[in-house]
């Protein structure tokens, strides 16, 4: 026994994870868990963040032994991965966050624009109370308690006594009416 070197535990717990044993990775997580999570918020310097990047690592490790790969050296290995998931992040376009105490410049609109954003919206208003106006009283008051009062179809049904299916009968046939009305005679709805 003299020249034997004493056996690495991580050796013997991947040995028994390639056998299948779920305590054995279980035994190696709570091992390097920490570790990992230090070097990767070396890595990244975005606390948010490693939680996540930490899990990948594991999973990805876990996967790999599932898949019977057997590493040489096990924290080298799972360092490695950790490196990997690292990079993938980093390469990830993410968007340009900003500072809440210094937003970024919103950029002006011009008056003339809200201008005339609000007289279309006029129009468009106008446009469709008369398209309104034009349906029939039970027609409109089918859609005032679909839209005004947020109703289901069930609950008009209920209320009105009448099938579920025949509710959404009529306002579909009420909604076609109404593009009707409101689509101009070049097609495109205002």
């Amino acid at each position: 026994m003299h020249g034997m070197l004493p056996t690495d535990p991580d050796t013997d717990l991947v040995r028994r994870c390639l056998g299948g044993e779920h305590d054995a990775f279980h035994e190696l997580t709570v091992r390097y868990y920490r570790p990992v999570g230090a070097f990767l918020l070396k890595r990244v310097q975005r606390p948010d963040v490693v939680e996540d990047l930490a899990q990948e690592t594991f999973l990805e490790a876990y996967r790999s032994l599932k898949e019977g790969r057997r590493p040489e050296n096990f924290s080298s290995w799972l360092f490695g991965i950790a490196v990997n998931c690292c990079g993938k992040w980093l390469r990830r376009k993410r968007p340009a966050l900003f500072d809440p105490a210094d937003p970024p410049d919103l950029p002006a609109v011009p008056p003339s624009t809200e201008a005339e954003e609000r007289e279309e919206q006029q129009h468009r208003l106008a446009a469709l109370e008369n398209g309104l106006a034009g349906l029939s009283p039970a027609t409109r008051t089918l859609l005032e308690m679909k839209h005004r009062h947020g109703k289901t179809c069930e609950q008009i049904a209920a209320e009105l006594r009448q099938p579920v299916g025949t509710v959404k009968s009529q306002l579909s046939r009420a909604y076609k009416a109404l593009r009707q009305r409101l689509t101009p005679a070049g097609g495109e709805t205002p």
